[in-house]
This record gives structure tokens, C-alpha cells and sequence, in this order.
């Protein structure tokens, strides 16, 4: 009989356990793209503007000396108070077998429960402003920056253990060896007469006060969306300085109507295409030398959000904007686009992307389980 046990993460050397596990797990999956630790460490780390209004306990698995897997448990006031329920979150969910999975699982719904929670979902790393769900669909292609990854068998494991779908999410593909779709450019061109669209790209230089309208722009654009939760104008700015060092100015495109921003796009090049030069996840000494010489070598893009006021939905601007990102990757010779995760209920955003010929490739799903 095996010797296991659940360890807490309550000390640096287990915290540093912790985000090592993941090259144990995919140490012979070469689709696995590692993550930057200092990244991965920053966002665990108590002083990450997200942790403000949450809290977690996390815990590794050992078994017979070897450790097998990892989970957090999470509650988000914010996301409590904003759809008043009391549903906790588990992510950061890694096991090296089912028996592991479930014992992990069992694990974060006790901690919840105990907590007055009703409901667990998940996998959310750890809210739905960063990376969430379980890889079900578009294992053989490497995911793009700021997108999970998981072997196909998570899912089985998850749902073994009494979860159901709650939601699905939907990572869309575009090759850009082909020219616009002349029906979008069409409508695109209507929107923009009748409208008085222009058009500008962000100034790095004022950094902070282009994130400053990308987040009232934010907020209003997925208020209504499912699973939304306001993001603190201290978390957004953060979550924006992380992104600056990868941004290009060039495919931050703001939509201008009535003298004031009212929609924007942002596309950053995939910098996973480097990450994976970097195969111990550390730019110290010798990482930061391989992202330079690699960083010329990337060729695909990925749409990592885009907003539009509520007010303006009705005025053409996805189309719109769609469009002058398409023109802008382009024109800057990367190969092929994605534009990710949509919700699989957001027709808006859905039809116009496969009027343009994009197709879905990758499907991730969050599970819920009632626990209360």
C-alpha cells in the first residue's frame, strides 16, 4: 500500500514545490509550453493586487517520497458579491493519475465547504481574468500566451469526480494567407461611413493612461458577459504592466467615436513560441539571451481581448476592429491569428469571426460541482 499524503503550501520550499510540479507532469510532453516561474510566483504571491479580495489554500500531493499533483482552493469575494452566491474556485490543478485527481479534488471541496461555500468551479487560475478552464479539444498545437494546457485525460478525471459543464470556451483560428472576407470588409466599411469611426494605436510612452481607457472601456464592454468579474483599477494596472515588456504598441488599437475611445483590440504576439526556448522556465542567466535571439522568430499573434461599450454595440465596431487587427498583423508578416476564449454562447463575437473564415480549433471547459 502506497504512503500519500496532502501537504499544505505554508512555507517557501513547499510554494517553490509547487510551481515545479508542472515539469514533472509534462516532462515527456513536448506540446507543453513552460511557463516564466517569476511570472507563476508574482501572481501566488500574497502581495499581487488580486488577493486583496480573495483568499486560497493550496496543497501538494506526495506519494511514496514522489509528489503527484497540486491544487488550489480559491473564494473571490468580488465574484460572490457581484452574482450573490457562495461558489468557491480550485485551480492550479495538476495530478500525475486519477486517484490523484480525485484525492485533490476531495481536498479543495472540504476547504470550501468548511468555508461556506455552496459550489466549486473550475479549473481557474485563479479568477476569469486570468488563465481558466480544462484543455478538451486541440491537444497537438501548443497554446498560445496566457492559455492553459492540460493532458486530454483532466477532463475525465474532473468529471469522475461529480463535476458537470458549466461553461465552454472557445479558442478560434485564422490563417492570414488569405485575404479578408469581402463581406466583412463590406460591413465594415458601412459601419465605419455611417458611424464616423477613427482609429488610433496606444502610445507606450503614456502607458498608463492608455490602460486607464482600456479598463472603464473593459468593464462596460463585459459587464453582462457570464462569469464576468470587475476587475480593480489596481488590478488591471498591474495585469497591464505585466503585458507591457510583451506589448506592440502597433496592435493596441483604440476605436474613436464622439471624440472619446469606445472600443479597442489587443494583440499580442505569442511570446510561448520563446517561452519554449526556455525549457526550466528561468530567464536568469541564460533565458533572457535565448528570448532575444528567439523573440524575431515568432509568427503567429493571438487576440487576447477586445471591448466595446455597451452604448456602442449596436454601431459595427467588432467588424471594425477585427478588421484593422487583421490589417495590422498582416502588414507586420505573422502567419496566423488566434482570437481567445470566447464564450461558446457570444454569438456576437462568434459570427463575425467565422464570416471571416476563422474556425474553432480549441475548446476549454469549466466544471461546477454543488457542494453545499
Amino acid at each position: 500500500m502506497s504512503d500519500e499524503q496532502l501537504i499544505p503550501v505554508d512555507c517557501k520550499k513547499r510554494q517553490m514545490e509547487f510551481i515545479n510540479l508542472p515539469w514533472k507532469i509534462y516532462a515527456d510532453d513536448s506540446t507543453w509550453v513552460p511557463p516564466l516561474k517569476i511570472a507563476v510566483k508574482e501572481l501566488l504571491s500574497p502581495k499581487h493586487p488580486f488577493w486583496e479580495e480573495a483568499y486560497q489554500k493550496s496543497w501538494l500531493l506526495e506519494r511514496d517520497g514522489e509528489m503527484v499533483g497540486r491544487i488550489m482552493a480559491v473564494v473571490n469575494h468580488v465574484h460572490n458579491r457581484t452574482y450573490d452566491e457562495k461558489c468557491g474556485f480550485f485551480g492550479f490543478f495538476e495530478a500525475a493519475d486519477q486517484l490523484a485527481a480525485l484525492e485533490l479534488l476531495s481536498c479543495a471541496e472540504s476547504f470550501l465547504l468548511a468555508e461556506g461555500m455552496e459550489s466549486m468551479r473550475g479549473p481557474c487560475n485563479p479568477s476569469t481574468n486570468y488563465e481558466i478552464g480544462t484543455l478538451v479539444k486541440g491537444h497537438s498545437d501548443p497554446p498560445q500566451i496566457m492559455m492553459t494546457y492540460n493532458p486530454a485525460r483532466y477532463g475525465e478525471w474532473i468529471e469522475s469526480f461529480g463535476t458537470g459543464k458549466i461553461m465552454d470556451l472557445l479558442a478560434y483560428h485564422l490563417p492570414l494567407n488569405v485575404p479578408m472576407s469581402p463581406l466583412i470588409v463590406r460591413i465594415a466599411q458601412r459601419a465605419e461611413r455611417s458611424n464616423s469611426v477613427s482609429y488610433r494605436c496606444a502610445v507606450k510612452s503614456n502607458w498608463d493612461s492608455e490602460v486607464d481607457k482600456m479598463m472603464e472601456i473593459y468593464n462596460s464592454a463585459w459587464e453582462k458577459n457570464w462569469g464576468f468579474i470587475p476587475v480593480s483599477a489596481k488590478e488591471f494596472r498591474h495585469i497591464a504592466n505585466d503585458l507591457k515588456s510583451v506589448v506592440d504598441p502597433e496592435l493596441v488599437i483604440f476605436a474613436m467615436m464622439d471624440g472619446q475611445e469606445v472600443g479597442f483590440i489587443v494583440t499580442l504576439p505569442d511570446y510561448h513560441q520563446v517561452f519554449a526556448k526556455i525549457p526550466n522556465g528561468k530567464l536568469l542567466p541564460f533565458g533572457i539571451f535565448k528570448l532575444l535571439r528567439a523573440k524575431k522568430y515568432i509568427n503567429r499573434v493571438r487576440v487576447i481581448t477586445m471591448g466595446i461599450k455597451q452604448e456602442y454595440r449596436a454601431t459595427g465596431l467588432a467588424p471594425l476592429l477585427y478588421q484593422r487587427a487583421h490589417q495590422a498583423v498582416v502588414k507586420k508578416g505573422y502567419k496566423e491569428v488566434e482570437m481567445s476564449w470566447i464564450l461558446e454562447e457570444n454569438l456576437a463575437m462568434i459570427k463575425p469571426l467565422e464570416m471571416m473564415g476563422a474556425t474553432p480549433y480549441k475548446r476549454y471547459r469549466l466544471y461546477e460541482k454543488r457542494i453545499g
